[in-house]
């Protein structure tokens, strides 16, 4: 993440409690790496679904985001250009913007 997203970051009224929560990253990652993804799995699903994407994202997110994409049917992609992966931090309003124009088209 650079620098000015994390001084972003530090100066959310979340601050603390990311800090208060760090603890937890280690056992959030081994879950992640033990996690085995079935798109199969997603084939009959209905419901509608939101996936949002820095168009600054680092290639690792864009590609899983492209993967759940490809799985889930009834999915929508929104890219949001220039943001990374917390959007709804550094650019609120076009965060914002994406869910609404999702919920309410």
């Amino acid at each position: 993440m650079p620098e000015h997203e994390i001084a972003g970051l530090r100066s959310l009224p979340s601050w603390k409690v990311r800090v208060a929560s760090a603890h937890t990253i280690a056992r959030e990652t081994s879950a992640e790496e033990h996690y085995k993804f079935i798109p199969e799995r997603c084939a009959e699903l209905k419901t509608p679904t939101l996936l949002l994407l820095g168009g600054e994202s680092p290639p690792f997110l864009k590609d899983v985001t492209q993967v759940l994409h490809g799985a889930l049917p009834h999915s929508h992609l929104a890219v949001m250009p220039a943001q990374q992966h917390i959007a709804m931090n550094t650019a609120p309003q076009l965060f914002t913007g994406e869910v609404m124009s999702f919920l309410l088209p």
